[in-house]
């Protein structure tokens, strides 16, 4: 499989991929409890997602846009603005309390060392479990190892805490829980240092 950069014109197409990805995630079902306002809502949320990494970060995709890795570089990441609280508002209607609540927590734990913050990876659940989301995580970490730079990322299951734990990635803190919902397991990965 061949791995390319996602351009501004696939940004449609992978908040697309990473809504339907992400469809059956207990966080999801948390933000918006009815599948059918998921399915109005996560692809302009997630394209947004994926338009701001590929203008401060990075996002990995392949050809057919089956699956990708979006993910910013900490130390350029831009701040919420009021514009996209509007926006969020906006688009999120009755669920925007439960948006703001889950972005609030999720910003609380996130690390404030540089690093990549890996904020998706998806791929198309017709297509999951060929290897597609392995090799665009090892892209990744061989990039930032080059580079020196850490990762960090959420795992959102117990399966996912423990795929990222075999790729040296460690729980970063407690997980968020909102509501007795435990939603996102913070993880860490220190780049391999060359050497």
């Amino acid at each position: 499989m061949q791995i390319v950069l996602a351009t501004e014109s696939d940004a449609p197409a992978l908040g697309e991929l990473i809504t339907e990805s992400f469809r059956d995630l207990d966080l999801t079902s948390w933000l918006v409890d009815d599948l059918e306002d998921w399915r109005k809502i996560g692809p302009h949320y997630l394209e947004r997602e994926v338009r701001d990494a590929i203008a401060c970060g990075v996002v990995y995709t392949l050809p057919d846009l089956s699956a990708a890795l979006v993910a910013f570089d900490h130390a350029v990441e831009p701040e919420p603005t009021p514009e996209r609280e509007s926006w969020l508002r906006d688009l999120t209607g009755p669920y925007f309390e439960r948006f703001a609540r889950f972005e609030a927590a999720f910003l609380s734990a996130h690390p404030h060392q540089s690093h990549y913050y890996g904020a998706y990876l998806a791929v198309r659940p017709t297509e999951q479990n060929n290897g597609a989301a392995t090799l665009l995580l090892n892209h990744h970490h061989q990039v930032l190892d080059e580079l020196g730079r850490d990762a960090y990322g959420e795992a959102s299951s117990r399966r996912l805490v423990d795929f990222f734990g075999s790729r040296d990635y460690t729980p970063l803190g407690p997980p968020v829980v909102l509501d007795g919902h435990e939603l996102l397991q913070p993880m860490w990965r220190t780049a391999r240092r060359p050497g």
